[in-house]
Protein backbone atom coordinates (compact mmCIF):
# COMPACT_ATOMS: atom_id res chain seq x y z
CA UNK A 1 0.00 0.00 0.00
CA UNK A 2 2.99 2.29 0.57
CA UNK A 3 5.04 3.31 -2.44
CA UNK A 4 8.77 2.76 -2.56
CA UNK A 5 9.32 6.49 -2.76
CA UNK A 6 7.73 7.20 0.63
CA UNK A 7 9.76 9.32 3.05
CA UNK A 8 9.20 9.31 6.80
CA UNK A 9 7.72 12.21 8.76
CA UNK A 10 7.27 12.24 12.56
CA UNK A 11 3.86 13.15 13.98
CA UNK A 12 2.17 13.35 17.39
CA UNK A 13 0.25 11.29 18.50
CA UNK A 14 2.26 8.23 17.34
CA UNK A 15 1.45 8.30 13.64
CA UNK A 16 3.49 7.92 10.49
CA UNK A 17 3.30 10.67 7.91
CA UNK A 18 4.51 9.42 4.55
CA UNK A 19 5.34 11.99 1.91
CA UNK A 20 6.04 11.50 -1.75
CA UNK A 21 2.60 10.77 -3.19
CA UNK A 22 1.89 11.72 -6.84
CA UNK A 23 -0.19 14.75 -5.76
CA UNK A 24 2.35 15.97 -3.23
CA UNK A 25 0.20 15.19 -0.20
CA UNK A 26 1.01 13.06 2.84
CA UNK A 27 -0.26 9.63 3.85
CA UNK A 28 -1.03 9.14 7.53
CA UNK A 29 -0.76 5.68 9.13
CA UNK A 30 -0.92 4.34 12.66
CA UNK A 31 2.54 3.59 14.06
CA UNK A 32 1.78 -0.12 14.31
CA UNK A 33 4.04 -3.07 15.06
CA UNK A 34 4.78 -3.91 11.42
CA UNK A 35 5.73 -0.37 10.48
CA UNK A 36 7.79 -0.02 13.64
CA UNK A 37 9.73 -3.13 12.62
CA UNK A 38 10.35 -1.64 9.16
CA UNK A 39 11.65 1.59 10.68
CA UNK A 40 13.94 -0.23 13.14
CA UNK A 41 15.29 -2.37 10.32
CA UNK A 42 16.03 0.72 8.25
CA UNK A 43 17.75 2.49 11.14
CA UNK A 44 20.19 -0.41 11.62
CA UNK A 45 20.81 0.58 15.21
CA UNK A 46 21.18 4.30 14.49
CA UNK A 47 18.93 7.04 15.79
CA UNK A 48 17.31 7.83 12.44
CA UNK A 49 16.88 6.52 8.93
CA UNK A 50 19.75 7.21 6.55
CA UNK A 51 19.29 10.13 4.18
CA UNK A 52 19.46 8.87 0.62
CA UNK A 53 18.57 10.06 -2.87
CA UNK A 54 16.10 8.21 -5.10
CA UNK A 55 16.01 8.23 -8.89
CA UNK A 56 12.57 8.99 -10.34
CA UNK A 57 12.15 7.00 -13.56
CA UNK A 58 9.19 9.12 -14.70
CA UNK A 59 10.83 12.50 -14.13
CA UNK A 60 14.36 11.34 -14.93
CA UNK A 61 15.71 13.18 -11.88
CA UNK A 62 17.32 12.34 -8.55
CA UNK A 63 15.43 13.46 -5.47
CA UNK A 64 16.96 15.37 -2.56
CA UNK A 65 18.48 13.30 0.25
CA UNK A 66 15.51 12.12 2.34
CA UNK A 67 14.76 9.44 4.98
CA UNK A 68 13.06 6.99 2.64
CA UNK A 69 11.17 4.29 4.50
CA UNK A 70 12.00 1.32 2.25
CA UNK A 71 15.75 0.98 1.85
CA UNK A 72 18.31 -1.72 1.15
CA UNK A 73 22.08 -1.83 1.07
CA UNK A 74 24.03 -2.50 -2.08
CA UNK A 75 27.48 -3.10 -0.67
CA UNK A 76 27.94 -0.39 1.95
CA UNK A 77 25.65 2.15 0.29
CA UNK A 78 21.94 2.39 1.34
CA UNK A 79 19.59 2.85 -1.61
CA UNK A 80 15.82 3.16 -2.02
CA UNK A 81 13.96 0.11 -3.23
CA UNK A 82 13.15 0.57 -6.94
CA UNK A 83 9.58 -0.17 -8.14
CA UNK A 84 10.84 -2.99 -10.37
CA UNK A 85 12.27 -4.79 -7.33
CA UNK A 86 8.95 -4.55 -5.45
CA UNK A 87 7.08 -5.86 -8.52
CA UNK A 88 9.44 -8.82 -8.91
CA UNK A 89 9.18 -9.76 -5.23
CA UNK A 90 5.40 -9.53 -5.44
CA UNK A 91 5.27 -11.78 -8.52
CA UNK A 92 7.49 -14.32 -6.80
CA UNK A 93 5.23 -14.33 -3.73
CA UNK A 94 2.15 -14.86 -5.90
CA UNK A 95 3.82 -17.73 -7.75
CA UNK A 96 4.74 -19.42 -4.49
CA UNK A 97 1.23 -18.95 -3.10
CA UNK A 98 -0.32 -20.47 -6.23
CA UNK A 99 -3.20 -17.98 -6.24
CA UNK A 100 -5.34 -17.93 -9.38
CA UNK A 101 -8.34 -16.01 -10.66
CA UNK A 102 -11.72 -17.41 -11.76
CA UNK A 103 -10.29 -18.54 -15.11
CA UNK A 104 -7.45 -20.44 -13.47
CA UNK A 105 -4.78 -17.94 -14.54
CA UNK A 106 -2.14 -16.87 -12.04
CA UNK A 107 -2.86 -13.58 -10.31
CA UNK A 108 -0.89 -10.58 -11.52
CA UNK A 109 -1.06 -7.85 -8.88
CA UNK A 110 0.78 -4.55 -8.58
CA UNK A 111 1.48 -2.54 -5.42
CA UNK A 112 -1.22 -0.12 -6.51
CA UNK A 113 -3.77 -2.95 -6.49
CA UNK A 114 -3.22 -3.30 -2.75
CA UNK A 115 -4.18 0.34 -2.27
CA UNK A 116 -7.48 -0.40 -3.99
CA UNK A 117 -8.00 -3.55 -1.91
CA UNK A 118 -7.28 -1.60 1.27
CA UNK A 119 -9.69 1.19 0.29
CA UNK A 120 -12.46 -1.32 -0.47
CA UNK A 121 -11.98 -3.27 2.76
CA UNK A 122 -11.76 -0.10 4.85
CA UNK A 123 -14.96 1.39 3.48
CA UNK A 124 -16.85 -1.90 3.72
CA UNK A 125 -15.70 -2.26 7.33
CA UNK A 126 -17.26 1.10 8.19
CA UNK A 127 -14.24 3.43 8.11
CA UNK A 128 -15.52 6.91 7.10
CA UNK A 129 -14.52 7.92 3.55
CA UNK A 130 -12.80 11.14 4.66
CA UNK A 131 -10.61 9.16 7.09
CA UNK A 132 -9.76 6.64 4.37
CA UNK A 133 -8.88 9.53 2.04
CA UNK A 134 -6.51 10.98 4.64
CA UNK A 135 -4.79 7.62 5.11
CA UNK A 136 -4.32 7.19 1.36
CA UNK A 137 -3.14 10.76 0.89
CA UNK A 138 -6.08 11.80 -1.30
CA UNK A 139 -7.16 15.42 -1.29
CA UNK A 140 -10.58 14.59 -2.76
CA UNK A 141 -12.90 12.00 -1.22
CA UNK A 142 -14.19 11.19 -4.73
CA UNK A 143 -10.73 9.88 -5.60
CA UNK A 144 -10.95 7.49 -2.66
CA UNK A 145 -14.41 6.33 -3.68
CA UNK A 146 -13.04 5.60 -7.16
CA UNK A 147 -10.44 3.30 -5.61
CA UNK A 148 -13.05 1.23 -3.80
CA UNK A 149 -14.97 -1.55 -5.53
CA UNK A 150 -18.46 -0.91 -4.17
CA UNK A 151 -21.19 -3.10 -5.67
CA UNK A 152 -24.99 -2.54 -5.55
CA UNK A 153 -25.48 -5.38 -3.07
CA UNK A 154 -22.92 -3.73 -0.79
CA UNK A 155 -24.88 -0.48 -0.85
CA UNK A 156 -28.12 -2.28 0.00
CA UNK A 157 -26.60 -4.38 2.80
CA UNK A 158 -24.81 -1.41 4.37
CA UNK A 159 -27.96 0.70 4.19
CA UNK A 160 -29.97 -2.03 5.89
CA UNK A 161 -27.31 -2.39 8.57
CA UNK A 162 -27.36 1.36 9.14
CA UNK A 163 -31.15 1.37 9.52
CA UNK A 164 -30.95 -1.57 11.94
CA UNK A 165 -28.37 0.22 14.09
CA UNK A 166 -30.43 3.40 14.13
CA UNK A 167 -33.55 1.50 15.16
CA UNK A 168 -31.72 0.01 18.11
CA UNK A 169 -31.05 3.54 19.37
CA UNK A 170 -34.67 4.70 19.03
CA UNK A 171 -37.56 3.92 21.41
CA UNK A 172 -39.23 0.62 20.54
CA UNK A 173 -42.73 2.15 20.52
CA UNK A 174 -41.79 4.10 17.38
CA UNK A 175 -41.73 0.84 15.41
CA UNK A 176 -44.96 -0.73 16.62
CA UNK A 177 -47.63 -1.96 14.18
CA UNK A 178 -50.20 0.62 13.10
CA UNK A 179 -53.78 0.21 14.23
CA UNK A 180 -56.64 0.04 11.68
CA UNK A 181 -57.79 3.49 12.83
CA UNK A 182 -54.35 4.98 12.12
CA UNK A 183 -54.26 3.37 8.67
CA UNK A 184 -57.70 4.77 7.86
CA UNK A 185 -56.61 8.23 8.99
CA UNK A 186 -53.46 8.00 6.87
CA UNK A 187 -55.32 6.91 3.73
CA UNK A 188 -58.12 9.44 4.24
CA UNK A 189 -55.61 12.27 4.45
CA UNK A 190 -54.31 11.55 0.95
CA UNK A 191 -57.79 10.97 -0.43
CA UNK A 192 -58.70 14.51 0.68
CA UNK A 193 -55.76 15.98 -1.25
CA UNK A 194 -57.60 15.79 -4.58
CA UNK A 195 -59.37 19.10 -5.27
CA UNK A 196 -61.06 20.60 -8.32
CA UNK A 197 -57.97 22.41 -9.65
CA UNK A 198 -55.30 19.82 -8.89
CA UNK A 199 -53.66 18.19 -5.89
CA UNK A 200 -52.99 19.68 -2.46
CA UNK A 201 -49.38 19.12 -1.36
CA UNK A 202 -49.65 20.18 2.28
CA UNK A 203 -47.79 18.09 4.85
CA UNK A 204 -49.35 14.99 6.31
CA UNK A 205 -51.33 15.62 9.49
CA UNK A 206 -51.71 19.37 8.86
CA UNK A 207 -54.98 21.17 8.34
CA UNK A 208 -55.72 23.57 5.49
CA UNK A 209 -54.54 26.98 6.74
CA UNK A 210 -56.06 28.86 3.78
CA UNK A 211 -59.64 27.74 4.48
CA UNK A 212 -59.76 25.86 1.15
CA UNK A 213 -58.95 28.95 -0.91
CA UNK A 214 -57.00 26.80 -3.37
CA UNK A 215 -56.52 29.49 -6.01
CA UNK A 216 -54.30 31.56 -3.71
CA UNK A 217 -52.68 28.60 -1.91
CA UNK A 218 -49.01 27.88 -2.75
CA UNK A 219 -49.53 24.22 -1.78
CA UNK A 220 -51.77 23.59 -4.79
CA UNK A 221 -50.16 21.65 -7.64
CA UNK A 222 -52.33 22.59 -10.63
CA UNK A 223 -53.74 19.90 -12.91
CA UNK A 224 -53.12 20.75 -16.60
CA UNK A 225 -56.45 19.13 -17.49
CA UNK A 226 -58.28 21.84 -15.53
CA UNK A 227 -57.23 24.79 -17.70
CA UNK A 228 -60.79 25.44 -18.88
CA UNK A 229 -62.02 25.58 -15.28
CA UNK A 230 -59.22 27.98 -14.31
CA UNK A 231 -59.98 30.24 -17.28
CA UNK A 232 -63.63 30.39 -16.18
CA UNK A 233 -62.51 31.34 -12.67
CA UNK A 234 -60.32 34.12 -14.06
CA UNK A 235 -63.20 35.51 -16.16
CA UNK A 236 -65.43 35.45 -13.08
CA UNK A 237 -62.79 37.16 -10.95
CA UNK A 238 -62.30 39.87 -13.57
CA UNK A 239 -66.06 40.55 -13.63
CA UNK A 240 -66.18 40.77 -9.84
CA UNK A 241 -63.15 43.06 -9.85
CA UNK A 242 -64.82 45.41 -12.35
CA UNK A 243 -67.92 45.51 -10.17
CA UNK A 244 -65.84 46.27 -7.08
CA UNK A 245 -64.13 49.15 -8.90
CA UNK A 246 -67.53 50.51 -9.98
CA UNK A 247 -69.01 50.37 -6.49
CA UNK A 248 -65.88 51.67 -4.77
CA UNK A 249 -65.24 48.58 -2.64
CA UNK A 250 -61.53 49.20 -2.06
CA UNK A 251 -61.04 46.32 0.32
CA UNK A 252 -62.76 43.95 -2.09
CA UNK A 253 -60.59 45.30 -4.92
CA UNK A 254 -57.37 44.49 -3.02
CA UNK A 255 -58.49 40.95 -2.25
CA UNK A 256 -59.72 40.24 -5.78
CA UNK A 257 -56.52 41.58 -7.33
CA UNK A 258 -54.44 39.22 -5.19
CA UNK A 259 -56.70 36.29 -6.07
CA UNK A 260 -56.64 37.17 -9.78
CA UNK A 261 -52.82 37.35 -9.80
CA UNK A 262 -52.62 33.96 -8.10
CA UNK A 263 -55.11 32.45 -10.58
CA UNK A 264 -53.15 33.75 -13.55
CA UNK A 265 -49.98 32.27 -12.06
CA UNK A 266 -51.68 28.90 -11.65
CA UNK A 267 -52.94 29.04 -15.24
CA UNK A 268 -49.41 29.74 -16.49
CA UNK A 269 -48.16 26.73 -14.53
CA UNK A 270 -50.83 24.55 -16.13
CA UNK A 271 -49.80 25.67 -19.61
CA UNK A 272 -46.12 25.07 -18.84
CA UNK A 273 -46.89 21.56 -17.63
CA UNK A 274 -48.93 20.89 -20.77
CA UNK A 275 -46.06 21.96 -23.04
CA UNK A 276 -43.53 19.98 -21.02
CA UNK A 277 -45.49 16.73 -21.07
CA UNK A 278 -47.33 17.21 -24.34
CA UNK A 279 -46.97 15.08 -27.44
CA UNK A 280 -45.40 16.18 -30.70
CA UNK A 281 -46.89 14.70 -33.87
CA UNK A 282 -44.05 13.70 -36.18
CA UNK A 283 -46.20 12.40 -39.01
CA UNK A 284 -45.98 9.06 -40.76
CA UNK A 285 -42.61 8.19 -42.32
CA UNK A 286 -42.50 7.69 -46.08
CA UNK A 287 -40.18 5.02 -47.43
CA UNK A 288 -40.97 5.27 -51.15
CA UNK A 289 -37.83 7.11 -52.20
CA UNK A 290 -35.56 5.13 -49.88
CA UNK A 291 -36.54 1.74 -51.36
CA UNK A 292 -36.63 2.86 -54.99
CA UNK A 293 -40.39 3.05 -55.50
CA UNK A 294 -41.87 5.53 -57.91
CA UNK A 295 -44.78 7.78 -57.01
Amino acid sequence: MIGTGSKLLLLEPPLLGLGGSPVGSELVLDDGEVLTTIIQRGREGHGSLPLISRYDQHEGLHSPRLPFLFQRRRGFIPTALPPAFIASVLREALDRAGLTDQTGEALDLTPHDFRRIFATDALQAGLPPHITAKILGHEDVNTTMGYAAIYPEDVISHHRSYIARRRQLRPSEEYRDLTPEEWDEFITHFELRKVALGVCTRDYGTACVHEHACVRCPSLRPDPDQQDRMEEIIVNLQARLDEAHTRGWRGEVAGLEATLAAAEGKLKTMRDLTQRHGRTYLGMPRFGSSIGRQK
